[in-house]
């Protein structure tokens, strides 16, 4: 393929992409990601452009806009990555590498060294690569197809980077100051082809997959507080019940006591921000493989996978007090919601769901006939 139609092909992919990024700005929420990546391809389009017409730009231009805009470009890459990880980003992110080349093509032009030139603007554009790489492997994408497809691209690129660092450190020295102004053209544009074409088709699937992960992770939850929802936790109990074992587990259900007065004396709204707080404070005590969800209005529920009699009982009674100790901004600072819990241990084997979720629900009401705020175990079943 020759280089014409490299440069073109390049082109082309860049515009396409960057149009259809832009356009998904314009109808999918949130668009910071897509404007970002609409960016990246359009300011790549113009580097590219000064790129190929470095040998007649003025001196100057041609030491400092291409790979200020390449850098830009990429900044753009890696300011959308940190945004979709939900790092901590800055709009400044994304022109930080450009303004340190900026620096570097200053000092080249001053001291006509195009080596400086190209070697610290490889330098730096090897880095951001890398940095991209790390967003792209944080924990927010852990069990996301797509970005492996990302990961791989910005090592691909990142490691073409490497190797121009390597060839102006002991090569015969670069032709000029740009990024593919030298005898390899045709492969740094393959490259290139090969990099816009992985970061488009992979960025687009990333953000649509994680779209569908928050859906399915809202599908799991209380819209209110967060907690897992009934139709998760009876999900998470039967695969405890139909698969026979020797390990045993806990089964709390605890309710509040007397929530209706909250909300007739403080209103509904306080009622929520009640929910939320004791939500909060519940799972700061639970261990990360428990299960706790909301079964609705005032009633809880916790699973408390391979844990001990003992333990569980614990668990139950530091829940509790927890709870009880709960001070609520729209009451009084002696006012306190107390809750009442019925708790299953056991292995479950043979054991319907049903029965053992009736089980538990007369062992919470016996817990509000022995005067509520303790804990009673069910019966073994």
């Amino acid at each position: 393929m020759d280089l014409l139609t490299l440069f073109s092909a390049n082109l082309l992919l860049l515009l396409i992409f960057a149009i259809s990024f832009q356009a998904m700005s314009l109808r999918v929420t949130p668009s910071v990601h897509w404007r970002s990546w609409a960016a990246a391809n359009g300011i790549l389009v113009v580097a590219l452009v000064c790129f190929a017409f470095e040998n007649v730009l003025p001196k100057f231009f041609a030491y400092i806009l291409p790979n200020t805009l390449l850098l830009l470009g990429f900044g753009f890459h890696f300011y959308a990555a940190r945004v979709l990880a939900r790092l901590p980003h800055r709009l400044s992110d994304a022109f930080a590498p450009a303004a340190a080349y900026l620096i570097v093509g200053l000092l080249a032009f001053v001291l006509s060294d195009a080596t400086l030139a190209y070697v610290g603007g490889n330098f730096i554009f090897t880095v951001l690569c890398i940095a991209t790489i790390f967003a792209y492997t944080s924990k927010n994408f852990h069990g996301l197809i797509s970005v492996i497809g990302l990961v791989l691209a910005f090592f691909f690129i990142a490691a073409v980077g490497g190797l121009r660092v390597f060839h102006g450190l002991v090569g015969d020295g670069p032709a000029g100051p740009g990024m593919i102004n030298d005898t390899m053209q045709g492969l740094h544009l393959m490259s290139a082809m090969l990099f816009v074409s992985l970061t488009g088709a992979f960025s687009t699937a990333l953000s649509f997959e994680q779209v569908a992960q928050r859906h399915r992770e809202a599908a799991r939850r209380d819209p209110l507080t967060g907690a897992y929802n009934r139709r998760e936790f009876q999900a998470r109990l039967e695969d405890l019940l139909h698969v026979p074992s020797e390990k045993t587990f806990g089964l709390l259900n605890f309710d509040l006591d007397h929530f209706k007065f909250v909300n007739d004396n403080f209103g509904h709204l306080s009622g929520d921000q009640a929910l939320v707080k004791i939500v909060t404070a519940v799972k700061a005590q639970l261990r990360k493989d428990d299960c706790f969800a909301r079964l609705g209005g005032e009633e809880f529920a916790v699973l408390l996978p391979d844990i001990s009699r003992e333990n569980a009982a614990k668990v139950a009674d530091r829940l509790r007090k927890a709870i009880s100790r709960i001070e609520f901004d729209f009451a009084p600072e002696t006012f306190r919601i107390t809750a009442s819990t019925g708790i299953y241990h056991g292995t479950g084997n043979e054991l319907a769901m049903e029965d053992l979720l009736q089980a538990v629900d007369e062992s919470l009401y016996r817990s509000k006939k022995n005067g509520r705020n303790c804990v009673t175990f069910a019966p073994a079943c």
